[in-house]
């Protein structure tokens, strides 16, 4: 399941908790206030997880210099591979493939 698919999953499934009780805020007790409140915190991290801003651009290029993977320089992030990708992209570290001609 793709990245994406559980974010809507986890975004739906909220919506329909919270629309069965509007007033769920008011029952803390209550086993729906704490699936609300876990899934909220789910859906928070799971976005913390695209800001490329936690990425910190001389501990990149060491961890790149020690031969890390791009998973592994994700992980040490706490971003996605995606979002990673994209941050070497904006800031130049990808390499184009020049395509060579057959002859």
């Amino acid at each position: 399941m793709t990245f994406q698919a559980q974010k809507d999953l986890k975004w739906n499934e909220l919506l329909r908790l919270l629309d069965l009780d509007p007033d769920w805020y008011k029952k803390p007790e209550t086993e729906r206030y704490r699936q609300i409140t876990t899934l909220g915190r789910e859906i928070f991290q799971q976005g913390m997880k695209n800001n490329p801003d936690k990425i910190d651009e001389q501990k990149y290029l060491v961890l790149v210099g020690y031969g890390y993977t791009l998973n592994e320089i994700a992980k040490e992030f706490d971003v996605t591979k995606n979002t990673l990708l994209d941050w070497r992209k904006n800031k130049g570290y990808t390499k184009k493939r020049v395509m060579e001609e057959v002859q």
